[in-house]
């Protein structure tokens, strides 16, 4: 493949990139930015606001990991559908931070892992920030990189080079961090064979590998569970990425052998591969299955296609949007808002569960937070409505909604409103606190939004939630772990909502400008 191909080169300037921060700085940045799930998951009081200030290990492996104990994951389910959920992982703090210890005292080596040399399989999903404008710092977006990175891969590296081929393969690893086997881990980094069959057997079991070092932890941090990885942690996303870029080098093994010329890259579990014929294309499918298995993982059946190019290759609801939305906006007429919010419904219904409420709601906002909409009370409830309704459509947008909302409120013309829309919520609420085990995903983030800024006075009844995570999104108050004196890992909700604006926590609205 061509020296010059820029998904190579993204490969190369991330391996730099990587290897030039410094361990201390991944540490201290996996202990506070990257212990919680994603900024979409939970409301800013949930926050690492304490933390061991040096470099610091709780269970020596030397010792056996002498005292320590089998936990379970605090879990916050998130809907991604009306019927199925997302479930993500809150670790025990120490084993987090050891976790991250073992990362870190050995951070080129897990660079090496996630950007192997002999692999031709591009990744996009390299788990920690890192910055071309400042090389050995640490980037400052999490959540809002990937999102830019997996663009950057679709819409400019692979199409710059697919002219060259004729189709595209598009995959997805079928469950993957519920099905990540512990033990692959020491395979992926250290060898399977040498792991498995060398020192006679021993180094099964040895803790002079870290691999083994960080299978033990995962189990202790899963309910002694050897298989499935927290979805959430960035030390988690660091293990899956070590697995997934040992089966790229089984992958790109395996296309040599076939002399399979191709662009391959990846995005976390999701594959896109560009080969010159069907007949290539159906190969690739088959190396990709078999070189999973190595590693106890299968492909979605249902994920998995093969498209004649350009078929397949742009984000199809991104076209559609463009033509209802050719360029941008300084400001919306009712009207025009109205327009364009039916239109994305519809675009939407064509093509669930993609970007395009996301694309409508940054759209609609300045970079300050604005909306380009003026409300007032002849259609607050109108937009109030519309948004909310939005919400239900893709719920991983609830609360950029809820930080539109929050800015309109927060300006002078827009404190007018505020009864209005607390009165709006608070019939919502009470809606969604019906079915509380259902609805703890929306009911944490509008109390969040209500106790945050000091609303809670205007509720004829304060509610109140069983679910852990709900209840502390609304009083900043409860406890995720009852031993770990180390860790504060929740905030007063006022005292989040005067450290961050929901529109600065979901950092996801200020775009990259070359991206934007």
């Amino acid at each position: 493949m061509p020296a010059d191909s820029p998904i190579q080169a993204h490969r190369a300037s991330t391996r730099d990139l990587a290897r030039a921060l410094k361990p201390l700085d991944v540490y201290r940045w996996l202990l506070e930015y990257g212990y919680f799930p994603e900024a979409y998951v939970l409301p800013p009081c949930f926050r690492v606001a304490k933390k061991p200030e040096k470099l610091l290990r709780y269970y020596d492996p030397n010792k056996n990991f002498k005292g320590l104990k089998e936990t379970e994951c605090v879990r916050v389910h998130f809907p991604k559908t009306q019927l199925t959920d997302r479930t993500f992982g809150i670790i025990e703090p120490k084993i987090h931070n050891d976790i991250a210890y073992h990362i870190t005292r050995n951070w080129k080596a897990m660079v090496d892992a996630m950007i192997p040399p002999e692999s031709i399989v591009s990744s996009y999903s390299f788990p920690v920030p890192v910055s071309q404008r400042k090389p050995g710092r640490m980037g400052e977006l999490r959540s809002g990189r990937m999102i830019y990175e997996f663009i950057s891969m679709t819409d400019d590296d692979l199409a710059t080079v697919a002219y060259k081929f004729t189709h595209i393969v598009k995959a997805d690893i079928k469950n993957f961090y519920p099905s990540v086997y512990t033990h692959s881990l020491a395979w992926a980094i250290h060898g399977k064979r040498s792991i498995r069959y060398g020192g006679k057997g021993k180094n099964r079991r040895s803790q002079k590998f870290v691999g083994n070092r960080l299978d033990r932890l995962f189990q202790y941090a899963n309910d002694g569970c050897t298989n499935g990885l927290p979805i959430g942690p960035v030390v988690s996303d660091i293990a899956a990425e070590i697995i997934a870029s040992a089966v790229d080098c089984i992958i790109s093994s395996e296309l040599k052998k076939a002399d399979i010329e191709c662009e391959a890259a990846r995005f976390k579990d999701d594959y896109r591969i560009l080969v010159s014929s069907e007949a290539k294309a159906k190969k690739v499918i088959k190396i990709l299955q078999s070189s999973l298995k190595e590693f106890n993982l299968e492909l979605s059946d249902e994920k998995t296609t093969i498209s004649a190019l350009p078929d397949g290759l742009f984000r199809p609801w991104v076209s559609r949007y463009h033509l209802v939305n050719p360029k941008k906006r300084k400001r919306f007429t009712w009207k025009q808002f109205r327009e364009l919010y039916l239109a994305v419904v519809e675009i939407d219904r064509i093509h669930p569960n993609t970007g395009v409420i996301d694309r409508f709601l940054a759209d609609i906002t300045t970079r300050k937070g604005e909306l380009k909409i003026t409300v007032g009370p002849y259609n607050l409830e109108k937009v109030i409505s519309m948004l909310l309704m939005l919400g239900t459509l893709r719920i991983k947008a609830f609360p950029k909604i809820m930080a539109s909302l929050e800015q309109v409120i927060r300006t002078d013309s827009g404190n007018a409103l505020t009864a209005s829309l607390v009165s709006h919520l608070e019939a919502y609420l009470q809606t969604l606190s019906a079915d509380e085990g259902r609805n703890k995903y929306l009911i944490s983030w509008i109390g969040y939004f209500l106790a945050s800024n000091d609303l809670l006075k205007f509720l004829k009844v304060k509610p109140k939630f069983k679910d852990l995570i709900a209840n502390s999104s609304m009083t900043g108050r409860g406890k995720l772990f009852d031993d770990a004196p180390d860790f504060k890992l929740i905030e007063g909700v006022k005292a989040a909502g005067k450290r961050v604006s929901l529109f600065e926590h979901l950092d996801v609205f200020n775009p990259p400008k070359h991206l934007d």
